[in-house]
């Protein structure tokens, strides 16, 4: 499998694109392809929180503006770069992974959001500038932007991927995943990257069809969309139950973000105490006050809860083993200061299982539509397979046209 192995092609489509989704941070230099390995000719752009040899590591801060090249490239882009890929350069991410909205733009609406906080990785897949990106999750950060962009969006199962050379932002949740052109794309990137499979896969899917039990407002066009879907996982997986998926959203979104900004906290807090507490983001910088104020006792209470409620969720879901659902209630934001609604995918990362995002068409107002297949911990390649067979019913997803030709 080859992508856009010219290198002047690659160049061609950077300078095309990135004056106007600036999806990059940093270039390598030079921008050429490798020529062997089962990745050669894979262009890959990598989160800005990811270190790459030889580019500094910003993590979308003005607190790291000053950061020198990193010495090696984290282990997840070093098997990519030993498989043959080509590493194009460092994406833009929302600082540190979080929340404040970066100057990036949706490939298919330069007046929408890409989707944060793997910003850059899914407008520049989206865009075609890629065949692959990496990005992370913490909440909703990779899946959302894959959704947003139109491009196919893999979080594996928590824990399967080396966090080394990854800035965090919450490790009980942080998680390195893949964007990609195609399911096909996707599994060649994780073949590389993952430990060898020791997992027993299901014969045959045992399917559900639902939504998290919420508040949130699911658009006609993406409801639509589920149903198209489920008919077409009928036919790959034979019955496919309908249900509410069994968990307190809220209950797990409350205490999902006490932990996150507890570890934020830990891990960042000193900057709200010297020079660089001026230079932070203003939804970062409330995080890191509010989770300084986190009690050891509510800490353990949040985490405790969240323990329970995932064991709960995958005792329920003892009979199946594979979900059809959707990532977001609603297409991409306009650009009015949110990197878009994540709550339906909290609770996914904190139940841990893989997730698997897929194109599906475009709605009325011709954003990108996404349909989410999510299983239990360990099937991460099984869930490719079968998602594999899913986007072949897909609707056509048309790529979008430079700005300077719409």
């Amino acid at each position: 499998m080859t992508g856009f192995d010219d290198p002047a092609h690659i160049r061609a489509r950077l300078k095309g694109w990135d004056q106007h989704i600036h999806a990059f941070v940093t270039l390598a230099d030079p921008v050429s392809a490798s020529a062997s390995g089962p990745l050669a000719g894979i262009t890959v752009g990598v989160k800005d929180i990811i270190d790459v040899a030889g580019l500094p590591t910003r993590n979308g801060s003005a607190t790291c503006e000053a950061a020198t090249p990193a010495r090696d490239d984290a282990p997840v882009v070093a098997r990519l770069r030993a498989a043959g890929a080509t590493i194009v350069g460092k994406t833009t991410t929302t600082e540190f992974a979080f929340t404040d909205p970066t100057q990036c733009r949706n490939p298919h609406d330069l007046a929408r959001s890409p989707g944060g906080s793997s910003s850059g990785s899914g407008a520049a897949v989206g865009a075609g500038i890629v065949d692959i990106a990496l990005g992370t999750q913490t909440a909703g950060s990779l899946c959302r932007p894959a959704a947003y962009c139109g491009a196919v969006g893999f979080k594996p199962s928590a824990g399967l991927l080396p966090r080394e050379g990854v800035t965090p932002l919450a490790p009980s949740f942080d998680t390195v995943g893949i964007i990609g052109r195609n399911v096909g794309m996707v599994q060649f990137a994780f073949g590389a990257m993952a430990p060898p499979a020791s997992a027993r896969y299901p014969t045959k899917p045992t399917a559900l069809c639902g939504l998290w039990h919420t508040g949130a407002t699911l658009a006609q066009d993406w409801s639509q969309a589920l149903l198209e879907a489920q008919d077409v996982f009928a036919s790959i997986a034979g019955r496919v139950n309908s249900s509410h998926l069994p968990a307190d959203v809220d209950a797990i979104v409350a205490a999902h973000r006490t932990v996150m900004g507890a570890e934020a906290a830990i891990a960042h807090g000193s900057a709200l105490a010297d020079a660089r507490a001026p230079l932070l983001q203003p939804n970062f910088r409330a995080a890191l006050e509010a989770g300084r104020k986190v009690t050891p006792d509510a800490l353990a209470a949040a985490r405790s809860m969240l323990a329970q409620a995932k064991q709960a969720f995958w005792a329920q879901m003892s009979s199946v083993n594979a979900v059809l659902t959707l990532p977001v209630p609603d297409g991409a934001p306009l650009l009015d200061g949110s990197t878009g609604f994540q709550d339906w995918l909290t609770p996914w990362t904190v139940v841990g299982g893989p997730l698997v995002c897929l194109p599906w068409g475009l709605d009325a107002l011709s954003r990108p539509r996404s349909v989410m297949l999510a299983a239990h911990p360990g099937h991460d390649r099984w869930l490719l397979s079968l998602a594999a067979q899913l986007e072949r019913h897909a609707p056509k997803l048309h790529a979008p046209r430079f700005p300077d030709r719409a």
